[in-house]
């Protein structure tokens, strides 16, 4: 019996831990302040939303129509983050998901060669960060259409991840978040002339800091949205919904046994 008590406290203990680390996350933000002095970025203007202030800017208003809010929050997302994926800040943007944000996805992070997470269903948590490349502004910006009942889609396109989404009935609408520019046309159209893709990339330099040399420009860009291999895909939310429920569930799990071992011990001595 002693054995069973000493391995029902030390779960418990465990679990006790983890719920405190779960609980002290809730007080903690992903969002640097140094995010908003960052040099090492080519974007000229790159983020001058802050985070509480894009959240309340990324729900819908009164009698906005589909295309008004997304065009709205496409521009939204593209003013709230830094085109920003180095290495070396990892740690210091929260690439690498904290343990005390989730414990599950920061132990699987260890034992992988790219430590950089991008949050897939828990869109307001790469907004709450603030740095990502394409496929992260995308994400947030399908994330808070979704949230407001507008369908949308990841299209590839070579090197770059845009959204496809539905302004409209029968009407869809190609975003580029990372840019905050947008296409009032679908993939089929552009698809049969990319022609029709020149007008939005057209002052791209612009976009870019003094001195910064890209071959993002609109030649580059009516290229890529032509390449062959362009697909339409979303992304599987399960393994992170799992992970944050499971970061609730495991402590109380491991504390259970402690609290079934001292009730039978109480309804034994009675």
């Amino acid at each position: 019996m002693k054995i069973i008590k000493s391995i029902t406290v030390i779960l418990c203990c465990a679990g006790i831990s983890l719920l405190a680390l779960n609980i002290y996350g809730l007080f903690r933000t992903m969002r640097n302040p140094e995010i908003y002095s960052e040099e090492n970025t080519t974007r000229a203007d790159d983020i001058s939303i802050k985070f509480a202030d894009a959240k309340k800017e990324l729900v819908r208003r009164p009698g906005e129509t589909d295309k008004e809010f997304a065009i709205r929050a496409n521009d939204v997302v593209h003013k709230s983050m830094i085109h920003y994926w180095r290495r070396e800040g990892l740690d210091k943007y929260y690439m690498r998901v904290p343990v005390w944000e989730n414990y599950i996805i920061w132990i699987n992070s260890l034992s992988k060669d790219e430590k950089r997470y991008e949050f897939k269903k828990y869109w307001k948590k790469n907004l709450e960060r603030g740095v990502g490349l394409c496929s992260t502004h995308s994400l947030v910006l399908s994330g808070a259409l979704r949230d407001n009942g507008i369908e949308s889609q990841f299209w590839c396109i070579t090197r770059h991840v845009i959204l496809r989404a539905k302004v409209g009935e029968d009407e869809w609408y190609i975003m580029d978040p990372n840019y905050g520019l947008y296409i009032p046309h679908d993939r089929d159209e552009i698809l049969e002339n990319t022609e029709l893709v020149r007008p939005t990339y057209a002052n791209m330099a612009s976009l870019y800091k003094p001195g910064i040399e890209t071959e993002y420009n609109a030649d580059f860009l009516v290229e890529v949205y032509g390449s062959p291999g362009n697909r339409l895909y979303n992304y599987n939310y399960s393994y992170e919904i799992r992970a944050y429920r499971n970061k609730w569930l495991i402590p109380v799990l491991l504390v259970l046994p402690f609290l079934i071992y001292s009730l039978v011990n109480v309804i034994r001595n009675h």
